[in-house]
């Protein structure tokens, strides 16, 4: 009886040894290097490819203290590329919202939001880099494309493909921006309907009375 009472403590024993108690957090492998070092590695994790670890480096040099004004711009490349498009939004909102200047960033954000189906949000974030950058044709093209294809606009995609061919006559768009013109713009031969010519009716009158009557007996011969 000892015995088992013996076993059967030591048993208890070996298994309060197995189960560990309450594990506390690992520390975190990135808390003692620095911004500027955290946004290194990433940028380079990046060139990489392993874009996942990119996006945790520089988000941490962010929260570090690096410029986001440096950071937020490759932050969203990174993400664009993993497709990780919501992150890239996540990213650059609250940016934006204190640097609502920053036409550039917006005009990426447009673009994400394009390939979101975020139409109208992007058609508002687009007039809105118009009005902060009237020169830069990108955000013409864009509008265009939007216009035609979401909202089935012509005429309004036709104006914006304009302005695009009128501040980038050489642009990387300017063949797809003159196929939205129109064919006399182009330089194509209009093709114009020829009219149709309607009888009047004294014409017809006189062709009646031009016809034979066949109940007259003094045409045929006797």
């Amino acid at each position: 009886m000892h015995r088992c009472l013996l076993a059967a403590s030591l048993l208890l024993a070996a298994c309060g040894a197995s189960s560990p108690d309450a594990e506390e957090p690992a520390p975190d492998p990135l808390e003692s290097v620095e911004a500027q070092e955290l946004y290194r590695r990433g940028m380079l994790l990046a060139q990489a490819g392993d874009l996942g670890r990119a996006e945790q480096y520089l988000a941490a040099s962010m929260e570090r203290g690096m410029d986001p004004q440096r950071v937020v711009p490759a932050l969203l490349g990174v993400c664009v590329e993993a497709s990780r498009l919501v992150a890239a939004l996540d990213y650059a909102e609250p940016y934006l919202a204190q640097n609502p200047g920053e036409w550039s960033l917006r005009l990426l954000v447009a673009n994400i939001r394009m390939g979101l189906g975020q139409h109208q949000r992007a058609r508002e974030e687009l007039h809105q880099v118009v009005r902060d950058a009237p020169d830069e044709p990108q955000a013409h093209y864009f509008l265009g494309v939007l216009e035609r294809d979401a909202f089935e606009d012509e005429d309004a995609a036709r104006e914006h493909f304009r302005q695009y061919l009128a501040l980038a006559p050489d642009g990387e768009h300017q063949a797809e921006a003159r196929a939205g013109l129109t064919a006399e713009e182009r330089g194509l031969p209009v093709r114009v309907p020829m009219p149709v010519q309607e009888e009047s009716e004294d014409e017809s009158a006189d062709e009646a009375e031009e016809e034979p009557d066949n109940d007259d007996p003094s045409i045929f011969p006797l």
